[in-house]
């Protein structure tokens, strides 16, 4: 008996170790420089779109609500809105890139200082590519084919074409978002894709953002994304 008390402070250290280690960028080998116009690029539209996605929204803590996510996309530029299902706008703005966001509508409590910013990161986080001014090609240990680009501020953004995520079957891509200090911050998972144009535009995606990433006492969240209904406006 006194052999496990004498052990298990260490067996904690050591699971905490693994823990932290799985949120680590990971390395790559082979690694080779590539330009901006490579298969990467197909994990996010291309041109302009329109989406409705049925969202399921929960935090750590327990706490979720249910709602119905509109996205117009337009070059760098995109407007959203999220309306209960029985069609009352909660929350609506535009983001116009360079130009920033205005919100028109916020009903409490997407009110909350920092929501709008929160949304506005997660939307460009799942349908705008990443800037970068690195861009390298390799593989993960396991043999994963990964695309990675790196920001000016040491950012690193991992796209992965492989069937990835919970289950393998119909896992189509996945995106992970590393901060300056190499901590993963948000992992996005694409699943049952489907071509459209040049893009792969997933039935369902899942997007986990992490407690010990990004701003300081931020609280990890996940949102379960049903694709309803998807118009390609290029063709129109």
């Amino acid at each position: 008996m006194k052999l496990s008390w004498i052990f298990l402070p260490l067996l904690l250290v050591l699971l905490a170790s693994c823990a932290a280690e799985q949120y680590r960028l990971p390395d790559l080998v082979g690694v080779q420089e590539i330009g901006g116009d490579h298969t990467c690029r197909e994990l996010f539209p291309q041109g302009n779109y329109h989406f409705v996605h049925s969202i399921d929204f929960s935090m750590e803590n327990g706490a979720g609500s249910t709602v119905i996510g509109i996205t117009t996309l337009s070059g760098t530029s995109f407007e959203c809105a999220l309306v209960t299902v029985e069609g009352f706008t909660l929350f609506q703005a535009v983001y116009r890139g360079e130009e920033g966001l205005e919100v028109q509508r916020a009903v409490p409590p997407f009110d909350n200082p920092g929501f709008a910013e929160g949304l506005v990161d997660d939307i460009r986080a799942i349908f705008q590519p990443p800037a970068s001014i690195t861009t390298r090609k390799g593989t993960f240990a396991g043999g994963d084919s990964v695309c990675r680009h790196i920001d000016q501020d040491g950012r690193v953004v991992d796209l992965l074409l492989q069937k990835v995520g919970e289950d393998e079957t119909d896992g189509c891509w996945q995106v992970n978002y590393y901060g300056a200090d190499l901590t993963l911050e948000r992992t996005i998972s694409g699943y049952q894709c489907k071509k459209i144009g040049s893009s792969l535009i997933p039935e369902f995606l899942k997007l986990t953002s992490y407690a010990h990433g990004g701003l300081a006492g931020k609280r990890g969240y996940s949102l379960k994304m049903k694709l309803i209904r998807v118009d390609n406006l290029n063709e129109i």
